[in-house]
């Protein structure tokens, strides 16, 4: 272990926890990355610092992509442990949403998406609506993918809201990388739901064919995607998986 690790591993006298709370709501704000990093590999080798969620979370009103990162992987860890302290997350949340930054908006993003709370998951709906038309295709790929999560918590919310029409308008996103994510996305929605929920016309197809024929991933990684579909029994069907495979 080098000198520089090993001033996160550390015991006092007063004890890891009570330390590092102080360390936490310390009026010294360069410290925090280094305080939070140190709550991260204590969490990370077994301890529970769950008493410390309200402290680590306090840390989130930073523009520093680092030390972000870290208070959103403890609340990762512990928003299920914490689920009425969790919701403290709600505001920057929303905030981060439209960050100028977005690598910010994807964390952001990523992050409602780990948090599987059925109590907090109304409190992300403007959120995601906002993000999956955001400008950037990063985002938009990103918020597809959580969305077929949040269907997965609660059904009622996300066709209530309107989540699954708003996928199916994105299916024929420009954006190759984003319409592929769509159609995963879908298809993920559709094997845990037992009513239709995404039905593929020609027309559909056919936009799918020609965003999608560039797109070397979906190629791969949906080979057997359209076996689904079978039933449909188009000529079309053939063509497109012809020319995907």
């Amino acid at each position: 272990m080098s000198d520089h690790d090993s001033k996160y591993f550390f015991t006092t006298k007063k004890g890891e926890i009570p330390e590092l709370k102080e360390e936490l709501n310390s009026q010294y704000k360069d410290n925090k990355k280094d305080v939070v990093k140190k709550v991260i590999v204590v969490m990370i080798v077994g301890k529970d610092v769950s008493s410390l969620f309200t402290d680590v979370v306090s840390c989130m009103q930073t523009e520093k992509l680092e030390l972000k990162k870290l208070v959103y992987l403890y609340i990762i860890n512990y928003a299920k442990s914490q689920r009425d302290l969790a919701i403290l997350a709600i505001n920057t949340f929303v905030k981060d949403s439209q960050d100028p930054n977005p690598l910010i908006r994807d964390l952001v993003v990523r992050t409602m998406g780990y948090i599987r709370i059925d109590k907090i998951t109304k409190y992300l709906c403007d959120p995601l609506q906002r993000c999956l038309k955001d400008d950037d295709p990063y985002i938009r790929k990103t918020t597809t993918i959580c969305v077929a999560k949040l269907y997965d918590i609660n059904v009622e919310l996300v066709e209530d809201r309107g989540f699954l029409d708003a996928l199916k308008d994105l299916i024929s996103d420009n954006n190759p990388m984003v319409a592929a994510n769509v159609f995963a996305a879908l298809k993920e929605i559709q094997e845990s739901s037992s009513k239709p929920i995404f039905k593929i016309t020609s027309h559909t197809l056919s936009k799918l064919l020609t965003t999608l024929n560039e797109y070397t991933e979906f190629r791969f990684q949906n080979r057997t995607t359209f076996s689904y579909y079978q039933s449909l029994g188009s000529k079309i069907f053939e063509r497109i998986g012809s020319e995907l495979l």
